[in-house]
């Protein structure tokens, strides 16, 4: 009975933990020699097309004279959040093209534009990978999207404003949390004003994290 007893418990937690869910990171085809080195040096994926269930992002705004520049960081966290807040398990950046015997990381600030962005993602890859889905902790208007993990001990949230209006928000709702990728941490200054409250900006994100001592 014993015996039966510990086999159930054995059987039980394994069911229980949640396998984990590959976030795959990487740049499409074709890639100047220095940038596809860079890539693979930092664990990156190198390929013609996405993996499976990857979105495919274009890092490239096209100039009105022809030719492509890349879009600034605040613009590509907003590309690769959205995809992210839609169910995608992966990110892949096109990149713009290159006039012929040049390399793209001769371009300074587009590279360290997309760069910054890439290293966010990594910094974020375990709690996709290895944190579980969890329910939004607080209502939102309907003009965002929000997406929730527990991981470690913690809840994460993404807040996505892709209605291309200001969102309002409670400021009150905000307090207990933390933002990612900010200058400040109190969630509060990222928003802007907006009639009486505070608004979402349209394409802003906001990546939060509860604070332990709020219980979140």
């Amino acid at each position: 009975m014993r015996r039966a007893l510990l086999l159930l418990l054995a059987a039980t937690a394994a069911c229980s933990r949640a396998p984990r869910r590959p976030f795959t990171l990487g740049f499409l085809e074709p890639l100047t020699p220095d940038v596809a080195a860079a890539a693979r040096g930092l664990g990156l994926d190198v390929a013609a097309r996405a993996a499976p269930g990857a979105a495919a992002l274009s890092a490239a705004v096209p100039l009105p004279g022809g030719g492509e520049i890349t879009a600034d960081q605040a613009h590509l966290r907003y590309l690769a959040a959205r995809a992210i807040a839609e169910g995608a398990c992966g990110v892949y950046w096109r990149l713009p093209g290159v006039p012929a015997g040049k390399e793209y990381l001769g371009y300074v600030e587009e590279a360290q534009a997309v760069e910054r962005e890439i290293r966010e993602l990594l910094a974020l890859r375990p709690i996709f990978e290895d944190g579980a889905s969890a329910p939004a902790p607080f209502a939102v208007p309907a003009g965002l999207e929000i997406r929730a993990w527990d991981y470690a001990g913690r809840r994460y949230v993404l807040l996505v404003n892709a209605s291309g209006a200001p969102q309002a928000l409670d400021e009150e709702t905000l307090g207990p949390w933390r933002t990612l990728f900010a200058v400040r941490a109190d969630a509060r200054e990222a928003l802007g004003a907006c009639g009486a409250g505070k608004c979402l900006a349209p394409e802003a994100v906001l990546w939060l994290e509860g604070r332990p001592s709020s219980g979140l």
